[in-house]
C-alpha cells in the first residue's frame, strides 16, 4: 500500500473516530467530565501522531496535509494537558477544544480556497463544514449554553462537525492528487 493509501485510511479511521466519539456524546451527554478529559485527551494524542504521520506524505501540490504537523503537535500537547491535569483543566476544555476546532476550521477554509483553484468541484463542501466547524468551534469557547449536558452535547457536534470536514478534505484532496497523476 502507498503512503498515500496509507495515509488517506489512517485519515479517514481518525475521522470515522471523531464522528463516532462526537455522536457518543450527544447521545449520553451526562457521562463524566474527568472520563471525557482523559478520553478527548487520548484521542488527540492519536490523532495528532497521525496527523504528523500525514503531513510526511508525498502529497505533490501540498493541499491534503498542508496544516497536519502543526495541528498535529497542537493536539499532542493539548491531549497531554489533559490526561495528566485533567481536573484542573476541566474547566478549560471546551474552549480548548473550541479553539482546536477554529483554528482546523481555518486551515480547512484555506485548503477550501486552494481546492476551487485546483479546479475540484466539491470545494464549496469543504467550504461549508469549516465554516461550519468554526461556528462550532465558537459556540464552544463562548459557552452560551452554561450547562453541562448542553455543553457535551455542543462537544459532540463539534467533534462531528470536524470529523465530517476532515473525511471530506481526506476524500476530495485525495482524489484531485489522484486525478492529477493520471
Amino acid at each position: 500500500m502507498s503512503k498515500v493509501k496509507k495515509a488517506k485510511c489512517a485519515y479517514i479511521c481518525y475521522s470515522a473516530a471523531l464522528i463516532v466519539i462526537g455522536l457518543c456524546l450527544c447521545a449520553v451527554p451526562d457521562i463524566s467530565s474527568k472520563v471525557v478529559c482523559i478520553l478527548t485527551g487520548a484521542f488527540l494524542m492519536a490523532m495528532g501522531a497521525v496527523k504528523i504521520t500525514n503531513y510526511f506524505v508525498n502529497d505533490v501540490y501540498g493541499l491534503a496535509f498542508q496544516f497536519d504537523l502543526a495541528m498535529g503537535m497542537i493536539n499532542i500537547i493539548l491531549g497531554i494537558i489533559l490526561i495528566l491535569h485533567p481536573e484542573r483543566v476541566l474547566q478549560f476544555t471546551e474552549i480548548m477544544l473550541g479553539v482546536l476546532f477554529m483554528v482546523d476550521g481555518n486551515f480547512k477554509l484555506q485548503t477550501a480556497v486552494e481546492a476551487k483553484r485546483f479546479g475540484l468541484k466539491q470545494w464549496w463542501s469543504i467550504l461549508l463544514t469549516a465554516m461550519l466547524t468554526i461556528i462550532c468551534g465558537l459556540l464552544l469557547v463562548f459557552d452560551p449554553l452554561d450547562s453541562g449536558a448542553a455543553m457535551a452535547i455542543a462537544i459532540g457536534v463539534s467533534m462531528a462537525m470536524d470529523g465530517i470536514l476532515n473525511l471530506l478534505v481526506a476524500i476530495y484532496a485525495i482524489r484531485l492528487v489522484k486525478r492529477l497523476y493520471e
